[in-house]
């Protein structure tokens, strides 16, 4: 007597779906996906990466989110530097980085991705890696206190 249950290929969002795959890790139901994806896409449009310093092998750029309580919406920088056939990416996010690393939330239709506002920064900082050519990357991720700008100290 074999046991091959549907109820193992549910969505692990919503729960109630079958999922679109049965392969590890699961994947969401079409429905969650489509939600989760708008969801990505929309947070990838208010993380703004400001260029201020551009060179030959390196770009700086100021990171900008309109709920971030900074002045100016300033939330940290972004160091991207050409190294070899590959770039290093440095992220320097001021203090409350926890706040990027939680779920990203749609208060209209209560849903909850798995997606953080985190990843969509690296969303945008791979399509600047993109805009230069493409390439492996390794990137280091940082808390500070204060950021030193172009706009002065914030």
């Amino acid at each position: 007597m074999s046991d091959s249950s549907p109820s193992n290929d549910v969505c692990p969002l919503c729960g109630a779906n079958e999922a679109a795959g049965a392969g590890e890790p699961k994947e969401l139901c079409a429905e969650c996906q489509a939600k989760s994806q708008a969801l990505f896409n929309e947070e990838m449009r208010r993380v703004e990466l400001i260029r201020t310093i551009r060179g030959r092998d390196v770009e700086l750029y100021d990171i900008k989110h309109p709920t971030s309580p900074a002045d100016h919406n300033h939330c940290g920088q972004v160091i991207l530097i050409k190294a070899g056939q590959g770039f290093e990416v440095k992220i320097c996010l001021r203090s409350n980085t926890v706040a990027w690393m939680e779920n990203l939330f749609d208060e209209r239709a209560g849903f909850s991705s798995f997606d953080t506002r985190l990843d969509a920064l690296i969303g945008n900082v791979s399509l600047l890696i993109d805009s230069w050519g493409g390439g492996p990357y390794y990137m280091d991720i940082f808390e500070v206190d204060s950021v030193v700008s172009t706009e002065g100290e914030i």
